[in-house]
């Protein structure tokens, strides 16, 4: 266990993906790296990386949305949405969201990281709207790791 943060990669490329809905709406989304750690040496693939992510969305709903949505409570932050407003919507179009690192540690060298997140499904709750007058999405995502050390 490390006691105090350690700063050992660089940001070398973000892309952010989008999702056009079934509804008209469209979800602009985003994965960051937080943290990488080396969990093992050796292998098949050299070294073996416990990587810390993190993601967002931004709503950009129809305006056949919102007039639907315009007058349901706003849901109360913490609680959970009613089960039976949750309407599934097929994804359209899609891109994924990516980033990419170089992570450098002195004991194992460089490696270029990347993290890439692929949403597979999406729901919105048509009982409730969030604070922002905005309608209430999930999105499901799968991250996709893959990494490859950098000859020196």
């Amino acid at each position: 266990m490390r006691s105090s943060p350690v700063i050992n990669f660089k940001v070398n490329e973000v892309a952010r993906g989008f999702l056009k809905l079934s509804d008209g709406s469209t979800i602009i989304h985003r994965v960051a790296i937080v943290d990488v750690r080396t969990t093992e040496v050796g292998g098949p693939f050299n070294v073996n990386f416990e990587i810390n992510i993190i993601s967002g969305i931004s709503v950009y709903p129809s305006s056949e949305v919102l007039e639907k949505i315009k007058n349901n409570p706003i849901i109360t932050p913490g609680k959970k949405p009613p089960d039976d407003g949750w309407v599934p919507l097929d994804i359209v179009n899609k891109k994924n969201s990516i980033e990419e690192i170089i992570y450098t540690d002195k004991e194992i060298g460089s490696y270029k990281i990347k993290v890439e997140i692929e949403p597979t499904m999406v729901a919105i709750n048509q009982k409730v709207k969030t604070a922002s007058n905005e309608p209430f999405y999930v999105v499901r995502w799968f991250p996709k790791f893959s990494w490859k050390k950098i000859k020196e």
